[in-house]
């Protein structure tokens, strides 16, 4: 199991200041976009992103770096064009799609080669919704949310680490991911589980650390980062 950290934040300068400050430690980040419709909640925009990064960010730091992105928005067609013009300005390997959109993902894939696409299981989303309207294993990643999304700090759900053992019951053999309220309290039960994530994604954890140092020790000891 791995970490990585997941940012959502309300405007470029905060964004890039986490990456920045988090950049110390981590080469990869998933990077949060809600619209406030899909979910109760606004993020910084890939307009502005791309306006920050044109203009304002150092391009030697960001080479050094790669991102996922996780839409949280009704128009995910709309934001992945996006993305597209934001992908020359930095390495963007994979956009995860939440499948309560039903996204049609063969043409996502067909059409934007450029990314790899994962899907994302919301806690009151069903394992079995996408084992029988996807082909699982060409998907490369999916994502479990173990909070409801849109904001950090959100309670934990435990009951969403079962959906773990459901995809691997179901022959998925390809990466999954726990998103949402990871922290020194949840990973323990997330550890003491038959079956445990590839990846988990701590937000909140890293990103309004006091001692930001300490909390990398931890999950260095913890799980490999």
């Amino acid at each position: 199991m791995i970490a990585y950290p997941s940012i959502l934040e309300k405007t470029p300068t905060e964004l890039f200041s986490q990456i920045q400050k988090l950049s110390k430690y981590y080469s990869y980040f998933q990077i949060d976009i809600a619209d406030g419709k899909f979910v109760h909640n606004n993020t910084v925009q890939i307009e502005e992103i791309i306006e920050r990064v044109t203009y304002n960010v150092k391009r030697e730091t960001l080479k050094k770096l790669s991102f996922e992105f996780h839409l949280m928005v009704k128009d995910y067609e709309k934001e992945i064009k996006k993305l597209l013009k934001l992908q020359k300005l930095m390495d963007i390997k994979t956009v995860l799609v939440h499948t309560s959109l039903f996204p049609k993902y063969q043409l996502l894939t067909k059409n934007h080669q450029h990314f790899s696409f994962g899907l994302v299981l919301n806690p009151e989303d069903s394992v079995n919704t996408i084992k029988t309207k996807y082909a699982l294993n060409k998907i490369p990643i999916i994502q479990i949310m173990s909070v409801h999304p849109g904001a950090q700090g959100n309670p934990f759900i435990r009951e969403s680490l079962q959906k773990i053992e459901q995809l691997r019951k179901a022959n998925y053999r390809n990466k999954i991911s726990l998103d949402g309220a990871v922290n020194d309290k949840t990973i323990p039960i997330i550890l003491s589980q038959k079956y445990i994530p590839d990846i988990v994604c701590p937000g909140s954890f890293l990103t309004k650390a006091e001692n930001l140092d300490e909390r990398v020790s931890y999950l260095k000891e913890k799980i490999a980062v």
